[in-house]
């Protein structure tokens, strides 16, 4: 029975789109209108942690465009000079929206300070790695050492419901902290090797970093490190493994073998109590009603009260909700040509560009153990030929589905095993060699690979010796497991769906598009992103290379750019060297003419500190426009950042067909836009279509904010185009998580890190030959 309530909301939001809330985690703060303080000029930020240390206890200090502002929190202590004055909350929200991130934890004495700002703080009861095993069956006398505890964090925002209204809320994250109190030794007894594993002090001292360093060898009782923080070695007694994901599974799989599967699944259980949408809802609910209890003491005989729950809605003055219009996928240049669904575009009119593809008859190298020759032949001859019209998903095979005359398979066998773990990359290394010696021009290569090869460290990884050696070539590849090649045919036809993509990606096809209104001359889309090539966590991140994808506004993949390897500050520079010549080619590529109006956007994941990209991509697009009308954004999408939507009147869908249990409960639809502020929006990317569990978390939103410098200001048009370009990730049929302009420069980024460590590599290819394929996918 649905709560008429929620039954009414449902009504209303199917018949009137308007109408719609999203619900927030967050709790509106009432605040005194104005707040007594004393300023004086402080041009110079790095003195204020000296006169903040001086006033401790006193005076709260914070520091905001060349002024340093003094609010007392109790009397008596230092006297401070500067200018009385009396300021406005609205108008100087930021002082007290900081304030209250120290006087929260004040608020709640009970729970230690995980994190100071935001005030994050772990639950005092619960426990779920036990729960889970409990739930499971099983036992092991070493699991009581591994722990997963629920991790709340309170985050003060502002917010802008209209235009001229700044408001503080406090939104609540629920996240997990994972932690391993075993003590290395008992690992050690109970037969897990812990060589390469990161460690950390088991009781950390203020100033102290935690990580020491990985697990070079273990000798009576020393730890002896490397990629070390400070000290070469360590008591055993004084460390324990990093609380990571990474150590969890590598330490549960082989404590509980092939019963981890099941601890796993309990444990998605477990944390689907917090953090699924009723669960989630409910936790923000109940911290919302614990906080309101008591005012929370901000300064001298100033309070702050946690209110209401924060809504987004469209009432009154305040248009806070929309429904971006579906995304359609484009599969010809009028547009005529267009489907709902990607897979069912293009199996109905063909990829995007299948008239003016060059390459039809491509020839493909494919490398593989030679022991596995019989079953690589199959999964090709599906992939090639399609699997019949038993197998829907993937009936007609690549050649028909892209529209091209042939595919030649150049077969390359490897003489290796999968036990072989150290001489692997150098037995497909020299296969290739030879090969190619005589085989003539590939275009892409497929490279197979025993599960246990896929998982070994850079140094000895096959797949990214042979990515680094075809790279170098100009030949993009594309990486394939055993256990996918031996996938039942009910599911390897889904997997080859994916499998086609991004091979007729790399080959420079473009599968699909989006719908795109051209209002304008020209709109180019440019993602930005950062590699830091480090080969440790521990080591200072002094080398930078820059990353450019660059889109035309439908989607359209022009070009890929990768600076050249900088230091830190030098970054400013390349940046400029780079945008400048992408720029100037695209110019003459796409023939700007004298008084086109050109729109350039750009996307960013997170700028970075001390370096204003924005101002520096603006000043060489203002220089190599300066013919044209440029109007100009840069957007940074992030999904760091505490605000969840909640839609109570979603029921859900089921979980699969006959389930009473329903997955995607309150998710709000893809394509939700909620105003938090005048240059911002929350974005769902995510939908109960797109979830596949009953127990999923509830999903968060993208943040889309505009650099107020911009000259193209729709904030609503920007967040609808990040919105597309999540549909035009060529690795899936599914959108990504974000648009492919952050993402594929998030994936160079990756890969980068991981080519940098192998002998004789160079990206020099990556700006020539490689410039326009999607290598990277």
């Amino acid at each position: 029975m649905v709560p008429m309530k929620v039954a009414e909301d449902m009504y209303d939001s199917a018949s009137h789109p308007d109408r719609r809330q999203l619900v927030s985690n967050g709790f509106e703060v009432a605040l005194p209108d104005q707040v007594e303080v004393i300023v004086r000029d402080l041009p110079d930020p790095s003195k204020v942690k000296e006169e903040r240390t001086r006033l401790t206890g006193y005076w709260f200090v914070h520091w905001f465009d060349g002024k340093l502002f003094h609010l007392r929190i109790k009397a008596g202590g230092p006297n401070v000079d500067g200018e009385h004055r009396s300021i406005r909350t609205a108008e100087h929200p930021w002082l007290l929206r900081a304030r209250l991130d120290d006087a929260l934890e004040d608020a709640l004495p009970r729970y230690a300070a995980v994190k100071k700002r935001p005030f994050t703080f772990l639950a005092q009861k619960d426990e779920l790695i036990d729960a889970a095993a409990k739930a499971a069956g099983l036992s092991h006398k070493l699991l009581k050492g591994f722990k997963v505890i629920p991790l709340f964090a309170l985050s003060p925002k502002i917010y802008e419901p209209v235009d001229g209204t700044t408001r503080i809320g406090v939104f609540v994250t629920i996240g997990m902290r994972y932690d391993i109190e075993a003590s290395l030794r008992d690992l050690l007894e109970a037969g897990l090797d812990v060589r390469g594993m990161y460690v950390v002090r088991r009781k950390r001292q203020l100033g102290e970093r935690g990580l020491l360093g990985r697990v070079r060898s273990i000798s009576d009782d020393m730890i002896q490190l490397f990629e070390e923080t400070d000290l070469a070695s360590v008591n055993v007694a004084d460390a324990k493994l990093e609380g990571s994901k990474e150590n969890f599974t590598k330490c549960l799989s082989a404590l509980l073998g092939h019963n981890y599967k099941k601890l796993l699944n309990a444990l998605d259980d477990q944390e689907a109590g917090y953090r699924t949408g009723p669960r989630f809802d409910d936790a923000v609910r109940r911290m919302g009603e614990f906080l309101a209890k008591k005012p929370i003491r901000l300064a001298d005989s100033i309070n702050a009260q946690i209110g209401d729950r924060i809504v987004f809605s469209n009432e009154g003055q305040a248009r806070n909700v929309r429904l971006a219009p579906k995304v359609e996928y484009v599969f010809d240049r009028t547009g005529a040509k267009s489907a709902e669904y990607a897979w069912r575009g293009l199996s109905q009119f063909g990829p995007f560009d299948r008239p003016s593809f060059a390459n039809r008859s491509p020839r493909i190298l494919v490398v593989y153990p030679s022991s596995t020759q019989g079953k690589v032949e199959n999964f090709l001859s599906a992939f090639r030929d399609g699997m019949g019209s038993n197998y829907s998903g993937f009936s007609k095979g690549f050649v028909d589905l892209m529209g091209l005359t042939k595919v030649e398979f150049v077969m390359c066998p490897v003489e290796v095993s999968s036990a072989d773990r150290n001489g692997a990359h150098t037995k497909y290394n020299s296969a290739i060699e030879d090969k190619l010696a005589g085989a003539g021009e590939v275009h892409a290569g497929i490279v197979v690979l025993f599960e246990d090869h896929a998982r070994l460290p850079d140094d000895r990884n096959p797949y990214i010796h042979t990515k680094s050696l075809l790279l170098t070539l100009g030949v993009p590849t594309q990486q394939v497991r055993m256990p996918t090649v031996l996938l039942e045919p009910k599911s390897l036809q889904y997997t080859l769906q994916n499998f086609s993509i991004s091979t007729y990606a790399k080959l420079n096809g473009t599968p699909w598009t989006v719908n795109h209104d051209k209002a304008i001359n020209d709109e180019l889309v440019v993602g930005m992103g950062l590699a830091e090539l480090s080969g440790s966590r521990t080591e200072k991140r002094q080398r930078f290379v820059g990353i450019t994808t660059v889109f035309a506004g439908d989607g359209s993949y022009l070009l890929g750019n990768v600076s050249k390897e900088c230091e830190y500050e030098g970054y400013s520079d390349a940046i400029r060297e780079s945008m400048t010549g992408i720029l100037r080619e695209l110019k003459k590529r796409n023939n700007w003419r004298p008084g086109d109006t050109v729109r350039v956007v750009f996307h960013a994941h997170r700028p970075l500190k001390r370096v204003d990209v924005a101002s520096i991509v603006f000043e060489c697009t203002r220089e190599i426009g300066s013919d044209q009308n440029i109007q100009m954004a840069f957007v940074t999408v992030s999904h760091d950042h505490p605000f969840v939507l909640i839609d109570r009147s979603e029921r859900g869908l089921e979980a699969y067909k006959g389930s009473t249990a329903r997955k995607g409960v309150f998710a709000p639809p893809r394509g939700a836009i909620s105003r938090v502020g005048r240059l911002t929006r929350l974005l769902a990317v995510n939908s109960p279509q797109l979830i596949k569990r009953a127990n999923a978390p509830l999903p968060t939103p993208l943040l889309v904010s505009l650099h107020p410098d911009s000259t193209f200001k729709d904030v609503d048009y920007l967040a609808e185009q990040a919105l597309k370009f999540t549909s035009l990730s060529w690795r899936s049929t599914l959108p990504a998580a974000t648009p492919v302009t952050i993402f594929y420069s998030e994936r160079i980024a990756e890969l980068l890190g991981r080519l940098k460590s192998i002998p004789n590599w160079s990206s020099a290819n990556l700006n020539i030959k490689l410039k326009w394929s999607r290598w990277f996918l």
